[in-house]
């Protein structure tokens, strides 16, 4: 398996755009371009997701109790004091889950749980995929999103897929570099077409069938 020297070289870092993504986006060819990976074991599994989620859930809703307390004392009217609550929840969510999240401070979840969120470059995500990651709590397949991670190689949830984004604990550091491939997927019926990185496979010597013995 090749070593990970800290940098990717200059022709591939050419093809990354502004935003992180790849230079040429969804219809950029096959396989043509290479983006880093990390070991299997620096992406964050189930169980840790879920206790960094289950925090950042907890503090938002904390943090939007006492806005929403606040709005209804400023403004006796119901209707009014409805259309804050909703329009706070919606900034306090956003700055949190998308700018907070994407940042190297991170969120109070993935600062206890020691993870990070990376796009397909190793670096933080784009903006917009920040965003349609967390919009993904809208789509009637966020029902199965936590449960799909557990058998993905790179321990991906839905959401992830989507979003071309990857959890891996903060201190760790890319291994190599794999091709960035289109694999199809068959979720409830629907095909999907999703970008993501193609794992080089350490190749194990086979076992002879018999050792001969020594005295």
């Amino acid at each position: 398996m090749p070593k990970w020297n800290g940098t990717l070289p200059a022709e591939v870092l050419r093809k990354w755009d502004c935003f992180g993504q790849i230079a040429g986006g969804w219809g950029h060819p096959m396989g043509t371009t290479d983006a880093p990976y990390f070991r299997r074991e620096d992406y964050a599994g189930f169980w840790l997701r879920l206790l960094v989620d289950s925090i950042d859930i907890f503090v938002v809703t904390g943090v939007w109790l006492a806005v929403l307390f606040a709005l209804w004392e400023a403004f006796p009217s119901s209707e009014m004091a409805l259309d804050a609550t909703l329009a706070a929840y919606a900034i306090i969510a956003f700055f949190y889950f998308v700018v907070l999240k994407r940042s190297r401070i991170g969120t109070v979840g993935y600062r206890v749980g020691g993870v990070r969120l990376v796009g397909l470059n190793g670096g933080p995500p784009s903006l917009f995929s920040s965003t349609l990651r967390l919009l993904f709590v809208f789509c009637p397949l966020n029902v199965v999103d936590f449960f799909w991670l557990s058998g993905d190689p790179h321990r991906q949830a839905l959401r992830d897929k989507f979003a071309q984004t990857y959890v891996v604990k903060r201190k760790a550091e890319p291994i190599g570099t794999g091709r960035v491939v289109y694999p199809n997927y068959d979720i409830w019926g629907y095909n999907f077409t999703f970008r993501e990185i193609e794992v080089k496979q350490l190749l194990i010597a086979p076992v002879p069938e018999s050792i001969p013995f020594r005295t």
